[in-house]
């Protein structure tokens, strides 16, 4: 359902430069929006951890190979690297959000670290940040705290939340 709810949206379009994360056990499975992204010709890159000591990311073009890394979640081996302002879309776990756009994580700040450029810019195009997460991990309300990195939308099973870009 989710994968159809996106390909719905138009982000998936032939030559995207797409960021996204192979889902664990306990995350809205990502495995067919990763196929029809493949399908309609987008550029998949996947995040790999770079330091758990300074909570570090980056995303590398999928070449193939993935295997467990830190936290034991699949990450790309080889594959060339992705600036954050290279990608179109990115595709963001979520453990919880509010219908105002405030999202949380894992708590480790992976995802704010790598686009904390977005606080910065008022008009910001690129990339798309959009959330995925199930409908019943919707809360009333999360905080907001000034290193948080808003998302652009929300996709879950059943809906589509879009946001306006915020400003500084």
């Amino acid at each position: 359902m989710l994968a159809r709810r996106i390909a719905a949206s138009g982000l998936l379009r032939p030559g995207r430069r797409i960021g996204l994360y192979l889902a664990t056990a306990e995350e809205i499975d990502t495995a067919p929006l990763l196929a029809l992204a493949r399908q309609r010709g987008c550029q998949v890159a996947l995040p790999r951890v770079l330091s758990l000591r300074h909570d570090r990311m980056r995303f590398f073009d999928m070449a193939g190979k993935v295997r467990p890394g830190a936290f034991g979640i699949l990450e790309p081996r080889g594959g060339a690297p992705r600036a954050a302002r290279e990608l179109d879309v990115v595709f963001m776990p979520l453990v919880g959000f509010d219908a105002r756009g405030n999202r949380m994580g894992m708590g480790r700040g992976f995802y704010d670290r790598h686009f904390a450029f977005r606080r910065h810019l008022v008009h910001c195009r690129r990339p798309l940040l959009v959330g995925l997460a199930y409908a019943v991990q919707e809360v009333p309300s999360l905080p907001h705290a000034i290193h948080d990195v808003p998302v652009d939308a929300i996709v879950t099973e059943y809906s589509t939340l879009l946001f306006h870009r915020r400003t500084p």
